[in-house]
């Protein structure tokens, strides 16, 4: 296990759950905290009766609402204006940032569900979202829902695993990586064809011109 992984064991054996909650909203709030790391060790505390599972969920449900929330609250409040203010510096220009408004009001649902799941994109996938203005009920709950799935799952793997979990997951973890590259390159694939097909839809529907009025 690397320096990273050691502090983060420190951190939730130190401070209880509040470490745990802690961790758990910066990961959702674009601070790249690993849950692959965080997650299972929580489950490993609980089959040592260190940690209660139940409680467990509960601070893995907050802790994403309150980091997923805040990441919400950036896109909407500040993300478009300080994209367009300081994009170009990453190579982002205020059409790609409309086009990315635009891409998260027509599949930004299933996305927020879906992207628990993939790394890279549970970091930052409420920026978007937040753009996009997503509606909170539909954000909020999906969030939960994803991320009760992925932070249970990875518990009960903690939990089963024992003291062996975290070769399973070094090993995971190094699959994770390739998993989110690919994604990545899917994702922009996507993106790309879509943009393509709204241009191809603009560019086919004729321009409607008013009939001139005729004088009385």
């Amino acid at each position: 296990m690397d320096a990273i992984a050691h502090h983060l064991q420190d951190l939730i054996r130190d401070l209880g759950y509040t470490g745990l909650f802690v961790l758990i909203v910066l990961e959702s709030t674009a601070v790249p905290v690993p849950s692959l790391l965080v997650m299972p060790f929580a489950g490993f505390l609980a089959s040592q009766g260190h940690f209660s599972l139940p409680a467990i969920l509960a601070v893995n449900a907050a802790g994403a609402l309150v980091g997923s929330g805040l990441s919400y609250w950036f896109g909407a409040a500040g993300g478009k204006p300080l994209l367009l203010r300081y994009g170009k510096y990453i190579l982002v220009r205020p059409e790609d940032i409309q086009k990315t408004h635009d891409f998260f009001e027509k599949y930004g649902a299933r996305t927020i569900f879906v992207a628990r799941f993939l790394p890279v994109l549970r970091h930052i996938i409420s920026i978007p979202a937040g753009i996009a203005r997503m509606r909170l009920p539909t954000f909020f709950g999906l969030t939960l829902a994803g991320a009760s799935i992925w932070g249970g799952g990875l518990m009960v793997l903690g939990y089963e695993l024992g003291a062996n979990w975290e070769h399973v997951v070094m090993t995971w973890k190094k699959v994770d990586v390739f998993v989110g590259a690919m994604t990545v390159l899917l994702l922009v694939v996507f993106a790309v064809r879509f943009v393509r097909k709204r241009r191809s839809r603009a560019a086919a529907t004729p321009e409607h011109t008013p009939a001139p009025e005729s004088d009385a």
